[in-house]
């Protein structure tokens, strides 16, 4: 049902800009800029070149999810002149950076690995990796008429967020490769998950005190529209399963590998889409 004008005054007002219609672009680019900065960080950690790459793969997809929400596409580059006000500028320079110092510097390890220019550009593509994996945090943390969503929780949320699906894709990649210590990945992996989890359930648990339309929003999604997709598709697919899954799975299990990560993306995914639904405008009357 469509929201009329006036209820902008007199009821609690769901954001629908970021996900519905074209807007799901924007929860889709933010699943891939926290799993593109998250899976390369972890890469970059093991010296994992594969897993490098695919981060950067990722980073590609985020860009073309963000250029199919634009309406003028050929002004878009005119976004990244307002970084000291505009973190979606901020956002898109940390892209640039990343794609490129990233691309440079996967040459240099496959061709001339152990010099001074690897190290200099693998600190740059991890400068830009972290800026594309958090900005998207930072982005919703800064609407400041959207109760749920203005918390300094979020930039934390979406870097653990990235992190845990960029520890299960390496977790996929090593089991046909075995480049990383088997134990050490499982320990991260298990780690972010439970970690992930924690905070999650933070941030809800403080948006239950901050205001009364952010403890409208954690209704809708532990009790409300969106529970189904927060408790089966957020929880148990892509945290409980998971960690059973990491925990329990013997080193090669390719199948079950590729599924936990399957999983957590799911999961991953889901949780954007959740928070950007449940974020609602407060009503400018009592109710």
């Amino acid at each position: 049902m469509a929201v009329q004008p006036w209820e902008f005054m007199t009821t609690d007002t769901p954001s629908k800009d970021w996900s519905h219609g074209t807007g799901i672009f924007i929860a889709i680019a933010f699943f891939f800029g926290g799993l593109a900065g998250g899976t390369y960080l972890l890469s970059l950690y093991f010296n994992n070149l594969l897993g490098m790459f695919i981060a950067w793969i990722f980073a590609i997809c985020m860009g073309l999810a963000d250029s199919a929400h634009l309406g003028n596409k050929f002004i878009a580059w005119r976004i990244a002149f307002r970084p000291g006000s505009s973190w979606i500028s901020r956002g898109l320079i940390f892209v640039v950076l990343f794609l490129g110092a990233a691309a440079i510097q996967m040459a240099i390890t496959q061709w001339a690995p152990g010099t001074v220019p690897e190290t200099l550009f693998k600190v740059i593509a991890g400068i830009g990796a972290f800026g594309v994996a958090v900005y998207s945090g930072f982005v919703i943390s800064y609407v400041s008429s959207i109760k749920f969503w203005s918390s300094g929780i979020m930039p934390v949320l979406f870097i653990i967020a990235g992190l845990t699906g960029g520890a299960a894709v390496l977790m996929a990649v090593n089991a046909f490769t075995a480049d990383i210590a088997f134990n050490t990945l499982k320990n991260v992996a298990a780690i972010a998950l439970v970690v992930y989890a924690i905070i999650i359930a933070g941030h809800l648990w403080i948006a239950t005190y901050s205001s009364s339309t952010a403890k409208h929003s954690v209704k809708t999604i532990v009790a409300g529209d969106l529970a189904y997709l927060f408790w089966f598709v957020v929880v148990l697919i892509g945290i409980v399963a998971p960690i059973v899954l990491t925990l329990t799975v013997k080193e090669g299990s390719q199948a079950l590998f590729i599924l936990n990560a399957v999983c957590v993306l799911a999961g991953g995914m889901s949780l954007r889409y959740i928070i950007l639904s449940a974020g609602k405008y407060s009503s400018l009357l009592p109710q």
